[in-house]
């Protein structure tokens, strides 16, 4: 019993986000014991490195996973372990835990003594782990809405300003309306394919027609494949996925014509209950059968046997109307007669596709992003534009590649447009800026249209492409936001928290090292040559140029150098700026300057050897795609 107990749960394999929500329990105690007998106590850094502790804890949870077999469904399947899971949420771990340490002397300065910011911090990390493990639409938006509801409290945690408590307001308004696209979206994906799983989804809507000539040795013979079909080995037989392959040649139901009736039906009949008894989702093979044999008794019986059940009628409702064949049985009341079910589809995915947008800040959903981050305190802006960006992308991979990805051409020129969108508005807006934290805003907005572009490429070498970039995005923006927040300016920095360019002046001859990591990162970012910043994004070009997206390729190259406009002028305010007296800066602490100090180290090894990121993203990509291409 004990034994059998101990397998169930090690089947789970959600044990980071189980230790993660518990400990979240056990925190929220602690902390309501701890401040029910006293009226204010210090309790910031107390809460900040128990919260670290729990993240460095959950990141052991998750590296104890060996991942011996892939692709483990849990709870129903809703909830997938996976390399990509793996590897997602480890990232996300080792980013919240380094920017929950950063922003640890911004609350002192602030004076947030409040327990439940960084509680908040840690429920939206729990949300974008189980982001990154969702299997199915439901799962996908809970775990949204978790994180959102973490940050749309985090952006509005000032009460005492307006300015925080207005972007707190304006990020729910504008969240919520991303959300119910997404659930609008998936509700008529339901109604279509009768699931809200994404492996189902893959195998409705993911055909593999063009590798039948692979198997044509294998079952040449239509008697020795009959005799094959009945062997109940095929099941646990690594020639399942080769028997699907077979049954969806045009030659196997070419070779029909030549046997006798009698042994048609019989074969037919063998096919459609073999695909029964294992519950199987080859639907087009079953398609196939009914329009070999339709208008004949035995093509009515084979439909009528799939159609009574009502999440078979759903997905076959979806292949007549596909494949255009509906009129064959018109006669059937499910079948819609104004309806056109791949439109229908396509629609859902563009909606859901635009709640992403919103999330992400994509031109033109990104009218929210320079106020929302400008009003909210800056150790909250400095966790939206670091750490939930890769968790969304996992997401999306999962949708639209993993189980949409026949229906590329449907979803990837809006994608191409609002890449260009997101470009242009990211390079040109940025511009203009006088305030730090808009410039960083319109800079991460784009990098967003970069990544969408491997992200719309559609091909093996732009997944890894893809996640090169947003690991160099992720870890360059944590240091450079670790160096905004933890210079502190002598003069009206309470009143001032915000700090403008000219709010850098002569920070190279107060803190020299500071100013020349800052400026290498921000080298990196506008992506100098050759630095690892050029390395990844020129990779992102070559992957458009590779897809025949050569307008985009040319577009985005052109808005990159026009982009490098603005982070010349933070390094020219740095070290060239004239001024009389320059701005005096309270001493960066031991602890902040080793931390800012170990991610520029990180940054400058990808720099001199990036063996380990290039290898990464290639495990990624190949194990990622291997259902896909």
């Amino acid at each position: 019993m004990i034994i059998e107990s101990s397998l169930l749960l090690k089947e789970i394999s959600v044990f980071p986000e189980l230790f993660l929500g518990m400990s979240l329990i056990y925190l929220t105690l602690h902390c309501s014991f701890l401040t029910v007998k006293q009226s204010y106590p210090l309790i910031y850094r107390s809460i900040v490195y128990l919260g670290f502790l729990v993240l460095i804890l959950s990141l052991c949870l998750l590296l104890n996973d060996k991942l011996e077999v892939q692709g483990t469904g849990s709870f129903y399947n809703t909830i997938v372990t996976d390399y990509t899971g793996f590897l997602s949420k480890t990232i996300i771990s080792i980013l919240a835990g380094v920017c929950l340490l950063a922003v640890e002397p911004y609350l002192k300065t602030q004076k947030i003594n409040n327990f439940e910011y960084v509680l908040l911090f840690l429920f939206s990390v729990l949300g974008l782990f189980l982001l990154c493990s969702a299997n199915d639409l439901i799962t996908t938006y809970l775990a949204i809405e978790l994180q959102s509801l973490s940050f749309y409290v985090l952006a509005s945690f000032k009460r005492q300003s307006t300015f925080s408590v207005n972007s707190g307001v304006k990020y729910f308004i504008l969240g919520s309306f991303a959300s119910c696209l997404f659930l609008l979206g998936s509700s008529l994906l339901y109604g279509i394919s009768g699931t809200v799983n994404f492996d189902e989804f893959k195998d409705l809507y993911c055909f593999q027609q063009s590798c039948s000539e692979v198997v044509s040795s294998e079952f040449s013979d239509l008697d020795f494949f009959v005799d094959f079909l009945y062997c109940k080995q095929i099941i646990e037989s690594s020639k399942f996925d080769l028997l699907h392959v077979f049954l969806n040649s045009p030659e196997v139901f070419n070779n029909l014509s030549g046997l006798p009736e009698i042994r048609q039906e019989t074969f037919a009949i063998d096919i459609a209950c073999f695909l029964n008894s294992v519950n199987s989702l080859f639907y087009d093979v079953l398609l196939n059968l009914i329009l070999t044999f339709k208008g004949s008794d035995l093509g009515n019986s084979v439909f009528e046997m799939y159609s009574s059940n009502p999440c078979t009628t759903s997905k076959l409702m979806f292949l007549f109307s596909l494949h255009e064949v509906s009129s064959f049985y018109s006669e059937n009341t499910f079948f819609p007669d104004n309806v056109s079910l791949v439109s229908l589809t396509n629609i859902s995915l563009i909606l859901i596709l635009i709640s992403f947008f919103f999330k992400l800040a994509v031109a033109p959903f990104h009218a929210w992003a320079p106020d929302v981050y400008e009003g909210s305190p800056s150790s909250s802006t400095f966790f939206f534009s670091v750490v939930p960006k890769l968790a969304i992308f996992i997401v999306m991979l999962r949708i639209y590649y993993f189980s949409f990805y026949s229906l590329i051409d449907s979803w990837r020129y809006l994608v191409c447009a609002c890449v260009v969108l997101t470009i242009l508005t990211g390079s040109f807006g940025g511009l203009t800026q006088k305030k730090i934290k808009s410039l960083l805003v319109y800079s991460s907005i784009s990098h967003m249209g970069y990544s969408l572009i491997a992200f719309s490429s559609g091909t093996f070498e732009s997944l890894q492409v893809l996640f090169n970039y947003l690991i160099i995005y992720s870890f360059s923006g944590l240091c450079v936001w670790a160096i905004f927040i933890s210079t502190q300016l002598k003069s009206n920095f309470l009143q001032k928290s915000n700090k403008d360019l000219t709010d850098l002046v002569s920070l190279s001859k107060s803190n020299t090292m500071l100013a020349a990591l800052f400026t290498a990162v921000l080298f990196s970012i506008a992506g100098f040559p050759p630095m690892v910043g050029f390395l990844v994004k020129i990779n992102v070009f070559l992957s458009a140029i590779d897809s025949s997206m050569f307008f985009v390729a040319l577009f985005s190259i052109l808005c990159s150098v026009v982009a490098t406009f603005y982070y010349i002028r933070i390094i020219k305010v740095l070290f060239f700026e004239k001024t009389v007296a320059g701005k005096l800066y309270h001493p960066i602490s031991s602890f902040n300057a080793l931390l800012i100090t170990t991610i520029f180290s990180f940054i400058l090894f990808l720099f001199l050897n990036p063996t380990l990121l290039f290898l990464l993203s290639h495990k990624f990509g190949l194990l990622f795609s291997t259902d896909i291409f």
